[in-house]
């Protein structure tokens, strides 16, 4: 029997092109349509949309229709954190207090590339009562996976934005789209009034202090990369993004230490971007001998690692069962006296991989110890790590349904309980 000899030749070969559904003008007028019909609309931008390229015309078709936008944990960046039709994440987690409110006020949402994830949702009950959907999604499998919505499109977002951008043109010049700068007031004031308190000044420090700091050092620029956990959890409520693939993240769960060889990924892939890794101190564990390819390649970058020394999501998730099993990391370092018990020496663990770091226990050296993290990613050229030292326990905003988020710490009173809001910045 003779073996089937096949060739290649690199210079001729033609890849097979990938069929891309289109959504027909017909089917952009129906759902303009609906969303037109509306009283309280919204736009839920997916994480599709930032895949397709097609953010600006997200931005595009929302400021001709002056419908608001609720991106997904996915979908953060397809529309700055600062626009003004941008009115916060909703979900589980990873989202705002205002951005639940002003879903649960809608009467209907067009989502495009999303997939009515259940940490987005909670409830098929709680995210449906009382308002009609459209769906827009490249993926048939997912169209009506989680719920059925009134109106689906199968098609790519970028070929949908087009349509969608041309056709609310259409209608506008002909006046024929409501006005919604009440509907969006509404909107921004739940904004300015349902904030999360940031500004805490007590050592231990607490990790919204660390956002916070955050906000203020790196810029709009910036693209940050993480993966699962409380710190992931709390950068996506406290921190801002600016722009598509500003936030670099593993989806709803995924590898621990998967931000470190991903972080050096992003700035090759971008060697212009500021990139910013965010970890716990488990994750950073993970795959630290990572951080020597860091300096090998010199590839500079900021890593802040928020060290409480625990599985800190591990042990919030317990706390429905009386639990504190097996998620502690503390220890008393016999070679570092000076962290108490806080384990791992991470500094000399970063110095030794050829990088360079800091480590911060007070609320008031956050900002000066990025300052000084970002001249020496500067002069070395090498990933730079930031260790902040934190409260053993603190529980993040999180629930079972939209409606039902449970806040664990003193709510922003004043401006100055969270100073770099966005809704402050707006």
């Amino acid at each position: 029997m003779q073996t089937a000899q096949i060739s290649f030749d690199p210079e001729t070969y033609q890849p097979l092109p990938v069929y891309k559904p289109h959504a027909t003008r017909a089917q952009i007028g129906k759902a303009l349509d609906l969303l037109n019909e509306a009283e309280r609309p919204l736009i839920v931008a997916g994480g599709g949309i930032v895949n397709a390229n097609a953010s600006e015309l997200l931005v595009k078709f929302a400021e001709a229709t002056g419908v608001p936008v609720v991106p997904t944990l996915m979908g953060w960046g397809t529309i700055p954190d600062d626009h003004p039709l941008m009115v916060g994440m909703a979900g589980l987690q990873t989202s705002h207090r205002y951005g639940n409110a002003t879903l649960l006020a809608s009467d209907h949402v067009l989502g495009i590339g999303n997939r009515w994830a259940n940490r987005h949702t909670g409830s098929v009950e709680v995210y449906t009562k009382g308002r009609t959907f459209t769906h827009v999604d490249i993926d048939p499998t997912q169209i009506g996976r989680v719920f059925a919505a009134d109106y689906a499109i199968v098609s790519d977002a970028k070929a949908a934005l087009e349509l969608f951008v041309e056709e609310a043109a259409a209608l506008k010049k002909k006046g024929k789209l409501k006005d919604r700068s009440a509907w969006l007031g509404e909107c921004r004031e739940r904004k300015k009034t349902m904030l999360r308190r940031t500004h805490f000044d007590e050592t231990p420090i607490k990790p919204q202090r660390v956002y916070e700091e955050m906000n203020k050092a790196f810029g709009r620029d910036t693209t940050y990369v993480s993966t699962i956990g409380l710190s992931q959890i709390a950068a996506a409520q406290f921190l801002h993004v600016y722009k598509p693939r500003g936030w670099i993240n593993c989806g709803q769960a995924g590898p621990l230490g998967w931000t470190i060889p991903a972080a050096i990924g992003v700035k090759t892939a971008d060697p212009g971007s500021p990139v910013v890794a965010i970890s716990g101190d488990y994750d950073f564990q993970f795959l630290i001998e990572e951080l020597a390819a860091g300096a090998q390649f010199k590839v500079p970058y900021i890593h802040v690692v928020v060290n409480n020394s625990y599985l800190g999501l591990i042990r919030q998730s317990q706390r429905g069962f009386n639990m504190d099993y097996c998620v502690q990391l503390s220890f008393e370092n016999i070679n570092a006296p000076e962290l108490g018990s806080a384990g791992v020496d991470h500094v000399r663990v970063a110095e030794g991989l050829g990088c360079k770091a800091l480590r911060v226990t007070e609320p008031g050296a956050i900002l000066p110890a990025l300052e000084k993290a970002k001249q020496l990613m500067d002069e070395f050229r090498v990933p730079v790590m930031v260790e902040i030292i934190l409260e053993r326990v603190t529980n993040v905003a999180m629930g079972t349904e939209l409606d039902k988020v449970t806040e664990f710490e003193d709510l922003a009173q004043a401006a100055a309980d969270a100073p770099t809001a966005i809704a402050l910045l707006d």
